[in-house]
């Protein structure tokens, strides 16, 4: 019974040094496999916290809904007969200034150049925009005002007609005024909203407060100096609709560009 006790013991005293061993040479010279844990719990403590940050700011520019908002209203003032400069306010300091030029005769394609890109005070920013538009809803009124005119006295002349039986004449000199007129002159306006990587955007061009024509901006090369304009569809609306389209459109580009200047001045401040 002693002797079935003593390698009892013995076996527990090899056992325990066997097992030291093992510890002490697995603890204290680690293998690939140690090595290897421990440089993976080391990488999910430092990379594991920064997916979630770049998954983040990867789709946050793709779902941030102010990145749909227009970039850009451009005034258009045509230079007869088929070229236009187009005053472009794309942000709340930049202006830049477009040659466009007809490239078919009916007027379904055209070609824009950027002449200049300008950093101006938000100030004149402002000047310059409203000032545009102010032109612009004074020759669309006076469209407006000169096609009501016209059409009361076709007919007051219609019923002069009937009555007295004397043909109607067209005055000479109405016409020629017609053709020099200076309203002819006033901008048309155009908002486009981007569609894809801010190369490619889907708008329509204010002709006056009931014509308008939906087209589509492509740009031509990277830097956005030659951009393209095709026209596929033309609307006539009712006056208050597009006054309501127009004016929400400004809106919304408004809501953009001051979104981009409060972004702006958060990166400064931080």
């Amino acid at each position: 019974m002693m002797s079935f006790k003593g390698e009892i013991s013995l076996r527990q005293g090899k056992i325990s040094m066997v097992l030291q061993n093992y510890l002490g040479r697995y603890l204290y010279r680690p293998p690939l496999l140690f090595h290897s844990l421990f440089e993976e719990r080391r990488f999910s403590e430092m990379i594991c916290p920064m997916i979630p940050d770049g998954l983040r700011q990867l789709f946050a520019g793709k779902l941030n809904p102010f990145n749909l908002c227009p970039r850009s209203v451009t005034f258009w003032y045509v230079v007869p007969p088929y070229n236009a400069v187009g005053i472009t306010v794309a942000g709340y300091n930049k202006v830049v200034v477009y040659w466009r030029q007809l490239i078919e005769p009916n007027e379904t394609a055209y070609l824009a150049f950027k002449l200049l890109n300008l950093r101006v005070p938000f100030p004149l920013t402002l000047l310059v925009f409203f000032t545009s538009l102010g032109l612009l809803i004074g020759g669309t009124t006076y469209g407006i005002y000169q096609t009501v005119n016209a059409l009361c006295a076709e007919n007051i002349k219609k019923s002069e007609d009937t009555i007295e039986g004397v043909p109607a004449t067209v005055d000479d000199s109405k016409q020629s005024n017609s053709r020099l007129d200076p309203f002819k002159l006033m901008p048309k306006m155009s908002i486009f909203v981007p569609v894809y990587d801010q190369h490619t955007s889907i708008g329509f061009i204010s002709i006056d407060f009931r014509h308008a024509e939906f087209s589509i901006l492509q740009s031509l090369e990277p830097n956005e100096t030659i951009v393209s304009l095709f026209r596929f569809l033309d609307l006539y609306a009712p006056f208050p609709l597009m006054i309501g389209v127009i004016m929400l459109l400004i809106g919304i580009f408004f809501t953009g560009m001051l979104y981009d200047y409060g972004h702006e001045l958060r990166s400064l401040s931080n």
